[in-house]
């Protein structure tokens, strides 16, 4: 299901995929905002990179399904970092992300990337009378650490709040197009980008790092995983310290009604607005329904509740696009950014950008360049990957934990004994099958399509996704579609097919 963004890049650049050894100053693994940010710096500074994209075109996935905010108003986040870390820290985080705002406008000035860059306006409202102290806080909070938001009643939205949050001179963009411009930047300075590669492992040898592809290897000084989700977990963990998220969006023409600005609440069930300028018309972008991937919960209605929502407001709109993404999510809230491990040396990722995306990659991007160069980054602390403090987050991490451990194979209680002729068509279970657990679909036409369902990163078992027709890790957010094949990772390998007589 693509994305507006995705449909509205007409001439994609073409890339190959890797077919021969090769040698680069630095290997960076995924084309998305970050990665290819990272490459467009590190091209700037003199070096050879190389990236490596296994989708057949680059942006494709997080970015290509992102609402693309270019703000540093991460919903409601400060007070909670300023009770957490204190203010200098938090501080820290709020200026990171300022400072990316202006180094994202500052690409787009100076490369003349067409990419609908535009300012506007930020608010975090709520309408419910529980959320309005909470506003009025990290109005407070914001404003402690000298910066000027505002604590308002009234908004341009087509309906009444009761207080909001608003940030001033935040941005937006057509993200597939700014990623696009990124590339064509990279390859004009001797940077090369391979499409249709999948990197399967990274190995240490002395002083340099070996990429194994399918049938090749990248051999360079320098690793940066920009994959969303690190696929390759020893030494990191980072499968104790993240979740993935998965968010619906739909893309709506209100037939000339539009306001101004970018907008979220911060109650639940979540409701984001921004508007986007789309082929001479002005679409209505409404984003939300979001849950922690695999949830064995009922998803049909998941762009319903969106519709729903949007026709309250607009009731003679017409949905033309709809799509979902994943996001991972910290339980401390602040992206990992820095050093894979502190046993790998000039191994370096950027993870766990909570949805804030477009201006976190920017953040890490920044801090990751400058590890390479040499520089000390004043942002570097706040986000350091490798950090050890204990995370304040109590709840979330007790639901993951919980959540994992329940899924575990080896902890899964025994599923009774199912008949495949009783399964309804369009539909999908985990069954028990002559002793053995399979994930069964049946197509609208009842033919049978059968898998292991065991997750191939971790051995998680999978849950059905009824919407998308897909098996969902619980665990760490892997995908496949009902045939077996990968579609997110952390899980780089398909699942087993299973022939059934």
């Amino acid at each position: 299901m693509n994305s507006l963004w995705i449909d509205s890049i007409e001439n994609k650049n073409n890339f190959k995929k890797l077919e021969k050894d090769i040698s680069s100053d630095v290997c960076i693994i995924g084309t998305g905002t970050f990665g290819l940010t990272c490459g467009y710096y590190l091209v700037k500074h003199g070096y050879n990179v190389t990236i490596l994209e296994k989708e057949h075109e680059i942006a494709s996935k997080t970015t290509g399904h992102t609402t693309a905010k270019i703000t540093s108003q991460h919903n409601l986040i400060y007070k909670y970092l300023i009770d957490s870390l204190g203010k200098v820290q938090a501080k820290k985080y709020l200026y990171a992300n300022q400072e990316a705002i202006e180094n994202i406008a500052g690409i787009v000035k100076d490369e003349k990337i067409d990419c609908d860059f535009e300012r506007t306006d930020s608010y975090v409202y709520t309408k419910d009378m529980d959320e309005l102290e909470k506003i009025k806080l990290e109005n407070e909070a914001v404003n402690s650490l000298e910066f000027d938001s505002k604590f308002v009643t009234e908004t341009p939205l087509p309906f009444e709040v009761l207080g909001a949050i608003k940030f001033s001179n935040q941005a937006q963009f057509n993200p597939l197009k700014y990623a696009y411009g990124l590339a064509d930047k990279i390859t004009k300075n001797s940077g090369e980008i391979y499409t249709d590669t999948i990197v399967q492992n990274i190995e240490k040898e002395g002083d340099y790092f070996i990429t194994y592809t399918e049938n090749n290897k990248v051999k360079s000084k320098y690793v940066i995983l920009a994959s969303h989700y690190p696929f390759i977990d020893r030494l990191g963990y980072y499968f104790l310290k993240m979740y993935q998220s998965t968010s619906y969006v739909i893309a709506v023409d209100t037939h000339g009604k539009t306001f101004d600005g970018m907008y979220i609440n911060s109650e639940i069930p979540t409701f984001s607005y921004r508007f986007v300028n789309y082929k001479g018309k002005k679409l209505l972008i409404v984003g939300g329904a979001d849950h922690k991937t695999g949830s064995k919960i009922d998803l049909s209605n998941a762009y319903k509740i969106l519709e729903d929502e949007v026709r309250k407001y607009f009731p003679d709109c017409t949905v033309l696009y709809k799509w979902n993404t994943e996001d991972c999510i910290s339980l401390d809230k602040i992206p990992y950014i820095g050093e894979f491990s502190n046993l790998m040396p000039n191994m370096y990722i950027g993870t766990g950008f909570n949805k804030w995306g477009m201006t976190s990659s920017n953040v890490a991007a920044n801090i990751i360049v400058d590890k390479i160069l040499g520089k000390e980054n004043e942002y570097e602390d706040v986000f350091k990957s490798t950090r050890l403090h204990p995370i304040k987050n109590n709840e979330e991490l007790g639901n993951m934990v919980k959540e994992v451990t329940n899924s575990l194979v080896i902890n899964r209680f025994k599923i009774s004994e199912n008949d495949l002729t009783r399964l309804e068509n369009d539909t999908g279970h985990v069954l028990e099958y002559d002793g053995q657990k399979i994930g069964v679909y049946k197509d609208k036409d009842g033919k049978i399509f059968a898998i292991n369902p065991v997750c191939t990163h971790l051995g998680c078992l999978l849950s059905w996704n009824n919407l998308d027709k897909t098996w969902d890790c619980p665990c760490h957010g892997s995908r496949f579609d009902y045939k077996g094949h990968q579609l997110y990772n952390p899980a780089i390998k398909d699942l087993d097919v299973i022939e059934i007589e």
